[in-house]
């Protein structure tokens, strides 16, 4: 349970930090819906980075029961903007729509801002595909992503008093 509670958490992090919540219109460009829930937790060198994410999407919700409600407070209906520097030096720019701290929607996107959002991201994260794996691939991926965020490889950036204190709770309970 305690396995199940870290990893959603993790899980949920790595989405929320990495991911954006606008919802996907289906007429605005050049937009790629995620298959979520279509691949497999543990990747092979054929899923990219978008794949996974998408499935660990699945794990959170799958697990949601277990979720800490600090994180799902963190989550709640927020919209958070994901931006990744990939190893081949192309960027991933991922957008995920929290629904009552459910991730609702998942998808990418091919500009540096989401052609969705109506109001912008309340949760914006950046990183590089490196450590984005190895959050994924952490025994305890909720502490590796503090860990990261802690040593600034993670950068995440959140709006408003209420999101930077839980965010900052967060960062102090799994330091």
């Amino acid at each position: 349970m305690v396995y199940w509670k870290n990893r959603a958490m993790g899980s949920l992090l790595v989405v929320l930090l990495l991911v954006y919540s606008a919802g996907a219109a289906s007429g605005a460009g050049n937009i790629t819906a995620a298959e979520t829930f279509t691949t497999s937790i543990n990747s092979s060198a054929e899923n990219d980075l978008f794949s996974e994410l998408s499935a660990q999407a699945e794990l959170y919700n799958e697990n949601f029961d277990n979720v800490p409600s600090l994180v799902k407070r963190l989550a709640a209906s927020e919209e958070i903007a994901g931006k990744i520097e990939l190893e081949n030096g192309e960027m991933l720019y991922v957008t995920a729509l929290m629904r009552g701290g459910k991730v609702g929607d998942f998808y990418r996107y091919e500009t540096t801002n989401d052609p969705n959002s109506q109001f912008g991201p309340t949760i914006t994260v950046e990183s590089d595909e490196e450590t984005i794996r190895e959050v994924l691939e952490s025994d305890n991926p909720l502490r590796k992503a503090v860990e990261q965020m802690n040593e600034g490889s993670l950068d995440v950036t959140v709006e408003g008093f209420f999101r930077k204190t839980v965010l900052w709770s967060i960062k102090q309970l799994y330091s």
